[in-house]
C-alpha cells in the first residue's frame, strides 16, 4: 500500500515536475573566456561569453559522468554529454536540484559502453510534490544543513594545508635545503624492505593476520576502513611484522604521482603485516623521527626523487626497495624533529575531531534529505 500523501502534497511523474533536456554543442575553440559557466557531464568546465540558458537552472550529466546535479543561478552554456531542466513547472528550482539528487539519476541508464542517462526512464518516475511554498521551506532547510556540512570539510582541508605550511615553516624548502641541513641516503638511517605478494598459493600456510595494501596508505594518513587478511608463515610474520613509526611507501601505482605516497603505521591493527606493493622504512629514532620522515618523504624533494625512479611496466609505475633506500633525505637537528611531530599529532587530534564533526553533519543532511521528500520534514 502506498504511503499516504500530507496535506497539499500531490504525485506527479517526474517529467511533469522537471524536464529534461539535451545540452548544445560548443567545440573549445569557438568558446570565448566570458563570465558564463559552460558545465559538462561532470561539472563546470570553463567558461563562454554568451547565455545559453538563463538561471536560476539546474544541470547533471547526460553521458559519461552521471548523478552530480548543479544548481545554477546565473546564465550558463550547458553542452551535449549534460542535460539541463527545460521547464521547472512553476516549481522552486533548488527544490528540483535537491529531488533530483534524490532520486539518484545515475540509475536510468542505457547502452553497455560510456553510460548515458535516459530521460525517458527518468521523466516516469513517480515522485512526491508538495506546494512551491513547502518546497522553498524544504530547500532553505537543506542549503543550510548543507553549509554546514561543506564548511566542516573545508575546515578539514585547512588543517592539511597547516600540516604543508608548518613543514616549509620549520625546515624551508626541501628542494633548495637553504638551511644546509646534513642530506643522507634513507637507508643511513632506515631499514628498508619489501612486503609479501599475496596469491593462492598461501592458502596452505599456518598463520592468517591483517595485511596493509595501497588502497590502505595515503599520502600522511591512513584508511583503515577494509582490512583485509593473508595467510603466511612464521618466518614471514617475524620478517614483516609491522611496529608503531614504521613508515609505509606505496610501490607500485598507475598514476605516477601517487608512486611513494608515505603514512606512518599508528599500530591500531595487531600483528598486521604489509603486501608487496608497500615498502616499509623503519627508522632508527636515535637518527631520525617518523613523523618527520614521512613528511619529507612527502614533500616536494622527496616525491621528485622517487617519480624520476619510477618505472612504467604494463601502465604500473613501480620503485624498488633499493631505490627507496637511495632517496636522499635532509636530516635537520632531532629537536626541530621531534618539535615538528609534537606540531603535527596536535594538528591532527583536531583533524580527527573535525572528521567526526563532519561525519556527523553529513548523516544529519542525508536524514534530512530523506524526510524531506518522505513529507515528514
Amino acid at each position: 500500500m502506498s504511503r499516504e500523501l500530507p496535506s497539499g502534497w500531490q504525485r506527479k511523474p517526474l517529467g511533469e515536475v522537471a524536464t529534461l533536456q539535451r545540452g548544445f554543442d560548443l567545440p573549445v575553440k569557438k568558446r570565448i573566456p566570458g563570465p558564463v559557466p559552460v558545465f559538462a557531464a561532470n561539472g563546470p568546465v570553463g567558461t563562454h561569453n554568451v547565455v545559453r540558458v538563463e538561471g536560476p537552472g539546474v544541470v547533471t550529466g547526460r553521458s559519461g559522468t552521471l548523478g552530480k546535479v548543479r544548481f545554477v543561478e546565473g546564465g550558463y552554456w550547458p553542452l551535449n554529454t549534460s542535460l539541463w531542466v527545460k521547464d521547472f513547472h512553476g516549481n522552486e528550482p533548488r527544490w528540483v536540484a535537491r529531488l533530483l539528487r534524490w532520486v539518484r539519476l545515475e540509475r536510468f541508464t542505457r547502452g553497455s559502453g560510456v553510460p548515458t542517462l535516459n530521460r525517458n526512464l527518468v521523466h516516469v518516475v513517480p515522485v512526491r510534490v508538495p506546494p512551491v511554498a513547502e518546497q522553498r521551506r524544504i530547500a532553505d532547510i537543506l542549503d543550510r544543513a548543507d553549509a554546514i556540512r561543506r564548511k566542516r570539510r573545508a575546515a578539514i582541508a585547512l588543517t592539511e594545508e597547516l600540516l604543508r605550511s608548518t613543514f616549509r615553516d620549520m625546515f624551508g624548502d626541501p628542494v633548495t635545503n637553504p638551511k644546509e641541513w646534513r642530506n643522507l641516503p634513507l637507508g643511513d638511517i632506515a631499514e628498508v624492505q619489501g612486503g609479501l605478494q599475496v596469491s593462492r598459493k598461501r592458502a596452505q600456510h599456518p598463520l592468517e593476520v591483517p595485511y596493509l595494501r595501497v588502497g590502505n596508505v595515503y599520502r600522511g594518513s591512513l584508511n583503515l576502513e577494509e582490512i583485509k587478511t593473508m595467510r603466511i608463515t612464521k618466518r614471514e610474520l617475524e620478517r614483516t611484522l609491522l611496529q608503531e613509526g614504521d613508515i609505509l611507501l606505496v610501490e607500485g601505482h598507475g598514476n605516477i604521482d601517487e608512486i611513494g605516497r608515505a603514512a606512518v603505521w599508528d599500530g591500531s591493527v595487531g600483528g598486521c603485516v604489509h603486501q608487496n606493493h608497500l615498502i616499509r622504512a623503519r627508522v632508527d629514532k636515535a637518527k631520525a623521527d617518523p613523523a618527520y620522515t614521512a613528511a619529507f618523504i612527502n614533500s616536494a624533494g622527496g616525491q621528485r626523487q622517487l617519480q624520476r625512479f619510477g618505472k612504467t611496466t604494463s601502465g604500473l609505475n613501480t620503485i624498488s626497495t633499493r631505490q627507496v633506500r637511495s632517496t636522499r633525505i635532509l636530516v635537520p637537528p632531532m629537536s626541530l624533529q621531534s618539535g615538528y611531530a609534537e606540531r603535527t599529532q596536535a594538528i591532527l587530534r583536531a583533524q580527527s575531531r573535525l572528521e567526526a564533526a563532519a561525519d556527523e553533519a553529513d548523516t544529519l543532511f542525508h536524514a534530512l534529505t530523506q524526510r524531506a521528500f518522505r513529507g515528514d520534514l
